[in-house]
């Protein structure tokens, strides 16, 4: 049984370095770089919109794509361009909060997947909401 359990274990091993090393990024992938990754938008009352852009260069040899950009909320809405972005070239997800519903501390992620070399990148959006009456 041990000998069972061993000659398992070692099958996925060799399998699971195969196919790492079956990953081969190409030198024309893509690459995204936002200017930065988290935005505190500081104070809000509650019933306030914010808007932000999170801006980003194609930093890589490819065509960039944007697959999708979205959050775990519907008080978080991005919104991006679905053209192509050209190496050296820059674009912005654009995000709406809206604090109707919220209050407190706020931390929102924004998950952005597209075809660059780094696939998922997530994005961090925070602040307060005063929630006390206007």
């Amino acid at each position: 049984r041990s000998n069972l359990i061993m000659g398992l274990l070692l099958f996925f091993m060799s399998d699971l370095h195969a196919q790492t090393d079956s990953i081969k990024i190409p030198s024309n992938a893509p690459e995204i770089n936002f200017e930065t990754e988290i935005y505190d938008f500081g104070n809000v009352r509650r019933g306030d919109t914010v808007h932000y852009n999170f801006k980003f260069t194609n930093t890589g040899n490819g065509l960039l794509s944007i697959n999708d950009a979205s959050s775990g909320c519907d008080c978080t809405v991005p919104k991006w361009s679905h053209t192509p972005i050209k190496p050296g070239e820059s674009s912005a997800i654009s995000i709406t909060f809206i604090s109707d519903e919220e209050g407190g501390s706020q931390t929102k992620e924004i998950t952005v997947t597209s075809n660059a070399k780094t696939p998922v990148k997530i994005l961090h959006f925070v602040g307060y909401v005063d929630y006390s009456e206007k």
